[in-house]
């Protein structure tokens, strides 16, 4: 087979495809286009007078059947049309044609692209054309009356200019819809992957962190604790003055150990199943007290969201996902840390609130010199809180102030929430919640 016949018959495929699909039913694109061109021909009949003069796909009587009307209806037959026959009959046709194609595409069992077999699809145009002919044409002419046994003459032809208007209008609608749906199942197969992709670098990232922080809470504590009984057993061999020097020694081992390790722990990988949000956001906070001040506050459905409660059955629980937590806790985190970077803040104010039961919102506050001028150069932090927030369902942007800047990031969420006391602590400040269920760290 030559590559001209193999070109000519891709083309033959090509066009049979396109003609007789099978594409999705497109119903009221039917009635639109339809309409529109059945009207655009009844108009174009009734101001040229003359049935027999029309040639462009419209109710055209064959020149002998012009004497028959003109003997039974006299000048008056031929003359122009009424306006509400025009229009009539492109709607009266139009709607006998979309309700049979609605109803074919309401019982034809579909693909996954919502296109039928095809030779159901040829049915239901077929059946659509010669009900809207014979509608189309009793509508228009009275002919039986006028010239008996001619609408045979004239049903055929319009028949087929039938199908092939309501064809066309199909083949266009079908080939563009699915064009659209099959980019549109692309973008959002290559959307799936980024979020895919997003969650494996977060859970990547949380392993990590996790694994440090039990590194630095099993094996460095027990090293510390080690070093420090060691060292202990050491002090009652030695002289009074070394022996005190040692024991110098060994509180700040064990402080470092009781206090300092554990916190970087906490601060690396937050226990949210032992720990409230609460708790691990002062402790984020606590290393910025010399150079500046934090104060945070939770409304009161926030509270019942996200802090801790104590339950008889299950021990401490918290209404909300470990994701919803980490991923406030990250975006607090990177907010505080570009607050104090890049915008040399001296006071930050994070605040988390339910405007409604099914929204959470972050603000993160600051009165540092505010956004630059000019498009914002994102970085590492960027990536992490928007990673973030797609994990948790939810979004963030940066909102410019004359005080400075603030990051505002909202998740949606289907717990109940209700007005109440706004929960606010201050490490320099603090404040006690009414509820002892969430107690905040002084």
């Amino acid at each position: 087979m030559g590559a001209g016949e193999q070109g000519a018959r891709r083309t033959i495929r090509a066009v049979v495809r396109f003609a007789l699909g099978p594409w999705p039913i497109f119903p009221w694109v039917v009635f639109a286009i339809v309409f529109m061109f059945w009207f655009v021909q009844n108009l174009q009949v009734s101001l040229m007078g003359r049935y027999d003069s029309c040639r462009f796909m419209c109710v055209e009587l064959p020149g002998a059947l012009t004497p028959g009307i003109l003997s039974e209806y006299g000048e008056g037959g031929i003359s122009p049309f009424d306006p509400v026959l025009v229009v009539g009959n492109a709607l009266v046709t139009t709607v006998v044609i979309v309700a049979i194609l609605w109803g074919f595409s309401r019982v034809l069992p579909k693909d996954a692209e919502g296109c039928p077999s095809r030779a159901g699809y040829l049915v239901a145009l077929i059946v659509a054309s010669i009900v809207g002919a014979i509608v189309r044409v009793f509508v228009l002419l009275p002919i039986e009356i006028s010239a008996p046994g001619s609408l045979r003459e004239i049903l055929a032809p319009n028949v087929a200019r039938m199908f092939l208007s309501i064809t066309v209008v199909q083949s266009i609608s079908g080939m563009l819809t699915l064009r659209y749906a099959r980019q549109t199942a692309v973008a959002n197969t290559a959307l799936a992957t980024v979020v895919q992709q997003q969650q494996m670098v977060v859970e990547s990232d949380e392993r990590a962190r996790r694994h440090v922080a039990e590194f630095l809470h099993d094996r460095v504590q027990a090293d510390l604790l080690v070093v420090a009984m060691e060292l202990r057993a050491v002090t009652t061999t030695v002289d009074p003055s070394v022996a005190a020097a040692l024991e110098r020694s060994i509180n700040e081992l064990e402080r470092i150990r009781s206090i300092e390790v554990r916190s970087a722990s906490r601060r690396l990988s937050p226990a949210f199943g032992s720990v409230g949000l609460d708790t691990a956001l002062q402790e984020l906070a606590d290393p910025w007290e010399s150079v500046m001040r934090i104060r945070m506050s939770f409304d009161a459905p926030a509270q019942r969201l996200l802090l801790i409660e104590s339950d008889t059955r299950s021990g401490a629980r918290t209404n909300a996902s470990r994701d919803l937590l980490v991923a406030i806790y990250r975006v607090t985190e990177q907010a505080i840390l570009n607050a104090a970077s890049h915008g040399h803040a001296g006071r930050i104010t994070v605040a988390l609130t339910m405007p409604s039961p099914a929204e959470l919102e972050l603000t993160i506050s600051d009165d540092g010199r505010g956004l630059p001028d000019g498009p914002i150069q994102r970085g590492a932090g960027s990536a992490i809180m928007d990673a973030w927030c797609a994990v948790a369902d939810g979004s963030w942007s940066w909102i410019a102030s004359a005080s400075g800047t603030a990051v505002r990031a909202s998740f949606r969420t289907m717990v109940e929430g209700h007005p109440g006391e706004t929960v606010v602590f201050d490490r320099r400040a603090p404040v006690r919640p009414p509820s002892p269920n969430a107690s905040l760290p002084t």
